[in-house]
C-alpha cells in the first residue's frame, strides 16, 4: 500500500511539469501587456503634451485618460521628466528613421533631398502634436528634457548634413563649414515652414514644401563656389 507521503512525492515532479510551462508563458504575456500598456501611455502622453506643453501637463491627466493609475506612471517613468523624455525618444526614433529610410530608397542624391523633405512634413502631418513635442522651444526652458530637445534638432541638422554633403557638385572637394552653414540653415527654414503651416488655414502639401525647398537647395549648392 502506498503511503499519503509517498503519494505526494509521487505527485510532485507531474505537478511541478505541469506548472512549470503556465509559469513560463506567463512571463512573455506580462511583459506583452507591459510593452501594450506603455504604448498606450506613451500615445496620450505626447497627445497632450503636444496640446497643453510641458508646463500644462500632469501626471493625473495622462493617468485619467489612459485609464491607470498615477502611481504605475510613476513605476514606469519616474517622474514627468522621465515620461517627457520616454515620449521624445519615440518620437524622435519614429521621425529620423521615416526621414532616413525615405533618403535611403530614393534613386540619386536629387531625389534623396525631395524625399527626405517630404517624409519629414507628411511626418508631422501624420502626427500633429509631434512638433510641439520634438522642438518647440516654448515647451520647457532647462533641465534633461530640454537637452533632449536639442539632441532632436542636432541629428536633424546631421541627417540634412548628410544630404548636402551627396548633393555637392561632382569632383568638389567638401568645405564642412559650409556644409554646416546650408545644413543649419535649412534647419530652420524647416522648423519654420512646420509652425507655419499649423497656423495656416489651407498649407501646402508636403510634397509641395518640399519641392520648392530641393529646388532651392540643389540650385544654391550648384552655384557655391570654391573657397
Amino acid at each position: 500500500m502506498t503511503s499519503p507521503t509517498a503519494a505526494t512525492h509521487a505527485a510532485s515532479p507531474a505537478a511541478t511539469s505541469a506548472a512549470t510551462p503556465a509559469a513560463a508563458s506567463a512571463a512573455p504575456k506580462r511583459r506583452r501587456d507591459r510593452a501594450a500598456r506603455e504604448r498606450e501611455i506613451l500615445e496620450v502622453a505626447e497627445r497632450i503634451f503636444g496640446e497643453r506643453g510641458y508646463q500644462g501637463t500632469s501626471m493625473d491627466d495622462v493617468a485619467a485618460q489612459v485609464g491607470v493609475s498615477k502611481p504605475l506612471i510613476y513605476q514606469y517613468y519616474g517622474s514627468k521628466d522621465g515620461l517627457f523624455l520616454a515620449c521624445l525618444a519615440r518620437l524622435r526614433g519614429q521621425l529620423l528613421d521615416t526621414v532616413s529610410d525615405a533618403v535611403m530608397e530614393a534613386p540619386d542624391a536629387e531625389d534623396a533631398l525631395y524625399a527626405g523633405f517630404v517624409a519629414w512634413f507628411q511626418f508631422l502631418d501624420d502626427h500633429p502634436q509631434a512638433w510641439s513635442v520634438l522642438v518647440d522651444e516654448g515647451m520647457l526652458s532647462a533641465g534633461p528634457a530640454a537637452e533632449a530637445t536639442d539632441e532632436v534638432r542636432a541629428a536633424f541638422i546631421e541627417l540634412i548634413a548628410t544630404m548636402v554633403r551627396m548633393n555637392l557638385p561632382a569632383g568638389r572637394p567638401v568645405d564642412e563649414d559650409e556644409v554646416q552653414i546650408v545644413a543649419q540653415s535649412i534647419s530652420g527654414a524647416t522648423e519654420r515652414l512646420a509652425i507655419w503651416r499649423t497656423r495656416t488655414t489651407t498649407p501646402p502639401s508636403p510634397e509641395k514644401v518640399a519641392r520648392t525647398l530641393q529646388d532651392l537647395l540643389w540650385q544654391g549648392l550648384h552655384t557655391l563656389k570654391s573657397t
